[in-house]
């Protein structure tokens, strides 16, 4: 399973049985894939490894490290209600 976490999976929605695996570089075969299963009335979905899996798989963290960068990156986004660049305001002529 750790492997798979490097990979996009279709999996069938009811089962959530992975029906097909491929590297990230072949997303496309996945798409076909699912569209086909879908053409045949299995509802499938197609799940992509976060930018911050493939980070951490790439660098080799272990599953600990893993975790604490998950969670220093959750408590960031957190951190910031909206966007850091945009202050909503009530008027418009307002340039940031």
């Amino acid at each position: 399973m750790e492997n798979e976490k490097s990979k996009i999976l279709v999996r069938d929605i009811l089962s959530q049985q992975t029906l097909f695996a491929c590297e990230i570089a072949e997303s496309e075969k996945a798409y076909q894939y699912a569209a086909q299963m879908e053409e045949l009335g299995i509802e499938v979905e197609v799940i992509s490894p976060t930018l911050a899996e493939t980070l951490t798989a790439s660098l080799g963290l272990s599953a600990e490290a893993r975790e604490q960068y998950q969670k220093s990156l959750e408590e960031e986004m957190d951190s910031h209600e909206g966007s850091c660049c945009f202050e909503e305001s009530s008027t418009s002529d307002k340039v940031h």
